[in-house]
């Protein structure tokens, strides 16, 4: 995340969930191509109108909160997610970000997201199936995702999770094109909130010696 996202999280001692349809990929929640064509085809017009409308409504109620998995870092997500500079991740697990936001209001569902090639049909049968798959052009981005679902009518295009930022975190990594003084200030900030967790900066393009 850029440092604005960093310290609005620290700040606020929240997690921010992105509303599905507000997601940069437009199939975020949506039928595949098979599955349109499928329904199309086997479903009376009328009846097939209905359940593709409810599926693409019913994005604009789903919230997601987007980790990656992968057990090293990846220069290619620094690059895409790291746009700008001050850029930091910050380090979990699946089990403290279940305890995490186990104590909000509704229920949050973690899942890892699902990647296939979006010309099949794998079967959607709930909404919570379509929030935790993607087309395979995104699997390098091996995501689990924090998925709450609110009707609540509301125009935003999002929602912060309030959470305890002491447990969730077990680390902040600090970007591999960030120059030094970053991590210092990120040192900073650490200590100015009284975070338990070690700053490091990430390695990745070190030149070694």
């Amino acid at each position: 995340m850029d440092f604005a996202r960093f310290m609005q999280m620290i700040e606020s001692r929240t997690i921010w969930f992105s509303r599905l349809d507000k997601l940069e990929d437009p199939l975020e929640g949506a039928h595949t191509d098979a599955e349109l064509a499928g329904i199309r085809k086997h479903v009376e017009q009328k009846r097939a109108k209905q359940l593709i409308s409810l599926f693409r409504s019913a994005r604009k109620d789903a919230y997601v909160s987007c980790w990656r998995a992968g057990k090293t870092e990846s220069l290619a997500m620094w690059d895409l997610y790291g746009k700008g500079s001050g850029i930091v991740a910050v380090k979990s697990t699946a089990g403290l970000l279940k305890e995490a936001v186990k104590s909000y209001e509704e229920a949050v569902f973690i899942s890892e997201v699902r990647y296939f090639d979006w010309n099949e049909a794998p079967g959607l049968d709930n909404v919570l199936v379509a929030c935790s798959r993607k087309d395979l052009s995104y699997q390098h981005e091996e995501e689990v995702r924090a998925v709450l679902i609110d009707s609540a009518p509301r125009q935003k295009v999002g929602m912060a999770v309030s959470v305890d930022i002491d447990n969730l975190i077990t680390e902040i990594i600090v970007g591999p094109r960030e120059k030094e003084w970053v991590a210092r200030l990120v040192e900073k900030i650490k200590k100015r909130y009284d975070l338990p967790q070690s700053v490091l900066a990430s390695d990745r393009l070190k030149p070694r010696r």
